[in-house]
């Protein structure tokens, strides 16, 4: 505990959270609120990891081809974070 509050003792790194939701959290077609990522977020700064990045796919009950398009969009997020660090080899067996 700091003058400020609670500290984690992990140095800070990033994280990376996938997450696969047979419904939807967010966006105009959301049937539930998001608890996930605000609960990981605090549990994780509360050891001191804070620089979080989620990558998710929502709706995989749904239509095949619903399912597709998420996973397309995923596969595009993936590719444009990774290559934006220099990481394109992280990558190679998204398809």
């Amino acid at each position: 505990m700091t003058s400020a509050g609670k500290k984690g003792m992990l140095h800070d790194r990033p994280v990376y959270i996938a997450v696969a939701s047979g419904g939807r959290f967010s966006g105009a077609n959301a049937h539930q609120p998001d608890f996930l990522t605000s609960y990981l977020k605090t549990i994780l700064a509360s050891i001191g990891l804070c620089d979080v990045r989620f990558f998710t796919i929502e709706g995989t009950g749904g239509r095949a081809e619903s399912v597709e398009l998420s996973r397309r969009i995923a596969n595009q997020e993936l590719r444009r974070h990774f290559n934006s660090l220099g990481l394109k080899h992280a990558c190679e067996n998204l398809d």
